[in-house]
């Protein structure tokens, strides 16, 4: 694993990238104002949530993530349960996906898809492209697996008929809804592991599937 010279807790990120969210305990509010009090200790998405920025502050890239959350989010704090935390969550998990590539595949860039306006990432030296794309929170198996097949559907037209071309899916961060704990329960996780290789190989993807933002310790990546 890469080490990079400095390493900031997630909260401490937040602060920097969205400064005016205000701070507050857990609750039925904004995502990013309680992750804002959460450290990584016992809590492996918020460690590798970290590493992933302080990677792409690293390569000198970190506005393009606070210009993606700001578009997401907003500069303010939200409602809570909200589009605009789970928007700001994909923006994260393009970060996840940039230090992927960062770590396995050569010095990556970002490039904003003309289609949807997300980030994607690509890696010239290889002639690879990833497509960063994260489950929402669900209360079926079926609904989480109909958003997999979107994604998949997605990541094909926007990478194009490019040589290597990788969904790149990250496991939703719940609050107390049915995923909870998909990613770490293994009888929950392998529907979504089967669903994920069909359509990936239908449209001749590569893939990662991960646990909420733990680029370091993939589920499974083939490619």
């Amino acid at each position: 694993m890469r080490c990079y010279s400095r390493h900031m807790e997630i909260a401490g990120w937040l602060h920097r990238l969205l400064p005016k969210v205000e701070s507050y305990g857990w609750g039925e509010g904004c995502w990013v104002a309680h992750t804002k009090m959460r450290t990584a200790e016992h809590h492996p998405p918020y460690h590798w949530l970290g590493r992933a920025l302080d990677a792409v502050e690293a390569a000198g890239v970190i506005d393009r993530i606070r210009a993606a959350l700001l578009k997401a989010h907003g500069a303010n704090t939200c409602e809570g349960w909200s589009e605009r935390d789970e928007r700001a969550q994909d923006v994260l998990t393009a970060a996840c996906a940039y230090a992927w590539a960062g770590e396995r595949l050569g010095q990556p860039l970002f490039v904003e898809a003309e289609s949807s306006g997300l980030l994607l990432v690509r890696v010239p030296s290889i002639d690879a492209w990833l497509a960063p794309r994260r489950l929402w929170p669900a209360r079926t198996m079926e609904s989480l697996l109909r958003q997999l097949a979107s994604h998949a559907v997605e990541a094909a037209s926007e990478l194009g008929d490019g040589r290597g071309r990788i969904l790149y899916l990250d496991l939703n961060l719940d609050r107390g809804k049915f995923a909870r704990d998909v990613g770490y329960d293994g009888p929950l996780t392998e529907p979504l592991r089967q669903g994920l290789k069909h359509h990936a190989l239908e449209r001749r993807l590569g893939w990662v599937l991960t646990r909420p933002f733990e680029w370091g310790v993939p589920i499974e990546a083939w490619y």
